[in-house]
């Protein structure tokens, strides 16, 4: 009988849970399971702060339900719970993690940014058929973004850089609706943070721009007018630069409440959306993509499959 895995992504904006059986070269097709929660566990924090008392509370809520769920399920392989930006930044990650090894019993790691772009990338391997020559990979989080160069499936590139979600809306969008000028500067900032790192010189020649979490997957689901998730219908989607910068046009000028009601759109990623959008549409000019590969397979998928024993951290690039 085959030995199931869990694993647990402890995102800055989202908590993700994956159980799966494994199979000759990974998960075995049919027995994966999904779960997720927003905790916004990055709200207001600075570097080198501690996490809020809200926030918190929002993340054990949800950890106490994935331990409900982890109980039932019984995975044989064990769990593994990984933290990522915010805990990286926050004064007590380390503690916050130790807690989760202590309450719940689970294996605790916090991931450096090339780990998290690493895993990502291998996640993303693991469920598109048709993989490119010549990709390059983006994960959106709600505090970092991770990007993923490879050649002929393996990884040449890892970079984190400090673009996501939540920090861009707690630091450019102060109205609702979000006025163009704070879009405009946003834009601008990522542009001037990606131009920073002299991240095009050094990734050219791309046949593929893939992007893959929770952001992405939700501007698909949201271009395709999913009213219900469909996992099938994402992975190995393509969508256009120039559909996403008119959905981008289209929110600005949707106060929060109208666009908590648009359809593919989680009403707790509804604040969010708008800095996604903006960052989605930025990495695509900087690189010089017309449309954008999505993969529905992520770091969540790189985690479990580090769990299984099918990967190894030891296989990380120097960069």
């Amino acid at each position: 009988m085959p030995t199931s895995f869990a694993a647990l992504d402890i995102g800055s904006n989202t908590f993700r849970l994956i159980i799966a059986e494994k199979g000759p070269e990974g998960i075995l097709v049919g027995t994966k399971k999904v779960w997720q929660e927003v905790t916004r566990l990055s709200q207001g924090l600075s570097p080198g702060g501690g996490f809020g008392s809200a926030p918190l509370k929002r993340a054990f809520t949800a950890l106490d339900h994935f331990a409900e769920i982890l109980q039932k399920e019984n995975p044989q392989g064990g769990v593994l719970a990984a933290g990522t930006m915010a805990v990286r930044e926050s004064a007590d990650g380390k503690e916050f993690m130790k807690e989760l090894n202590c309450r719940y019993g689970w294996n605790s790691k916090i991931l450096s940014g090339n780990q998290e772009a690493f895993l990502s990338a291998r996640g993303v391997q693991s469920e598109l058929i048709a993989f490119p020559n010549c990709s390059l990979i983006f994960d959106i989080g709600g505090r970092s973004t991770e990007l993923i160069r490879t050649y002929k499936r393996e990884i040449s590139l890892t970079k984190s850089l400090p673009l996501g979600v939540v920090s861009l809306t707690e630091k450019f969008i102060h109205h609702d609706p979000p006025t163009t000028q704070e879009v405009l500067a946003m834009k601008d900032y990522i542009f001037q943070t990606l131009s920073g790192k002299d991240m095009y010189i050094r990734v050219k020649n791309l046949d593929e721009i893939i992007g893959t979490a929770g952001t992405v997957t939700t501007i698909c689901a949201m271009l395709l007018s999913l009213e219900n998730y469909d996992p099938l219908r994402v992975n190995g989607a393509r969508i256009p630069l120039e559909d996403i910068e008119a959905l981008l046009t289209e929110v600005i000028g949707e106060t929060l409440i109208k666009r908590s009601k648009r359809i593919g759109l989680h009403p707790k990623r509804a604040d969010v959306i708008v800095a996604g959008l903006a960052l989605t549409c930025t990495l695509l000019e900087f690189f010089r993509g017309n449309y954008l590969l999505v993969s529905d397979a992520s770091l969540l998928e790189g985690l479990w499959l580090l769990q299984a024993g099918v990967i190894s951290i030891g296989e990380l690039p120097v960069t």
